[in-house]
């Protein structure tokens, strides 16, 4: 009886050293086959090269190999996300280059012509003589004014322009504002719609901040809206946010459009010019200041009859 048990303990010693083999041998494959991808398939290291869509396969039940293969597939994960992140700031960053030259490049090119009139011909009388230095000043401010919208932003993406987060008054905000285009309003013929309540409504942010994205929003609807002859301005509030809209009917954007108009230096028009097209920065840093104030800034549409910019502020408790 007792050989008999010893025999059986013997076989089954045999059965069990056989399936820990096994799976020690299935293990074995199975971290192989993840070294091989990760040393073979990834290029960690090679400049310059995406890393591709593949990722860690493992057919085994072992639940540590398995998270390991879960937390590889979630690094690449991360890293391809990272990477096309990259890829688009680079791809926004050359377009910002391209377009900053192209709208330099135009007024400096007329500034150079006129001066070199100026410079050269003895024959000009003092009244154009004057008429060329205006022309000449006007276009050195439209460079100087797209240079410093292009720093602003750069100082705001990089973290570098202090905010303060205090109660702003945006009653008297919006129309110090409104008060401040009068001049321009009756230029044009325009008569503002304003609806303000009577309630003070206190948002949460930055005095200069927030007037340097009312002003934004305000010239961009006098630039596109104008023609319309109806430019609006509506101040609410919710249990959280409060919220300014600037809206005209003029011809409004197409939706293909309003995905973009957020992006540096676009413009609606097929033409780049220096006039009525203005920088294409301004929209950007109104919707980067928003949220860096913990606020929204967003657009909607129906060409032809609104067109809408709804800035949204946090909430500042009574005051």
């Amino acid at each position: 009886m007792t050989v008999l048990f010893l025999l059986i303990s013997l076989i089954l010693a045999v059965l069990l050293a056989i399936v820990l083999t096994f799976r020690l041998l299935r293990l074995h494959r199975e971290l192989n086959h993840v070294h091989e991808f990760l040393l073979n398939k990834t290029a960690f290291t090679e400049p310059g090269q995406s890393l591709p869509n593949e990722r860690v396969r493992v057919f085994s039940e072992n639940p540590i190999l398995r998270r390991l293969a879960s937390g590889i597939n979630s690094v690449l994960d991360r890293l391809q996300n990272a990477e096309s992140r990259t890829r688009q700031a680079e791809d926004a960053h050359k377009r910002l280059v391209s377009n900053i030259s192209h709208d330099l490049r135009t007024p400096l090119t007329s500034v150079m012509g006129y001066l070199e009139v100026l410079q050269t011909d003895e024959n000009l009388s003092g009244a154009e003589q004057k008429q060329f230095m205006n022309i000449a000043y006007k276009k050195s401010r439209s460079m100087y004014e797209l240079l410093d919208q292009f720093f602003q932003l750069a100082k705001i993406e990089a973290g570098d322009l202090p905010l303060q987060n205090v109660p702003i008054d945006m009653n008297r905000l919006t129309k110090e504002m409104l008060v401040g285009l009068y001049p321009i309003f009756l230029n044009l013929s325009l008569e503002p719609v304003v609806e303000i309540p009577q309630k003070r409504l206190y948002a949460l942010g930055d005095s200069m901040a927030v007037e340097r994205i009312v002003g934004n929003l305000l010239s961009n609807s006098l630039r596109h809206g104008a023609s319309s002859g109806i430019i609006g301005a509506r101040l609410t509030e919710t249990e959280d946010h409060i919220s300014l809209e600037i809206w005209d009917n003029g011809p409004g954007i197409s939706p293909g459009n309003l995905k973009l108009i957020f992006e540096r230096m676009y413009t609606l028009e097929p033409a780049r010019t220096s006039g009525s097209s203005g920088s294409g920065l301004g929209l950007t840093i109104a919707r980067q200041l928003a949220l860096k104030l913990g606020g929204s800034l967003h657009a909607a549409s129906i060409p032809g009859e609104r067109t809408s910019f709804i800035l949204q502020l946090p909430k500042a408790s009574s005051c």
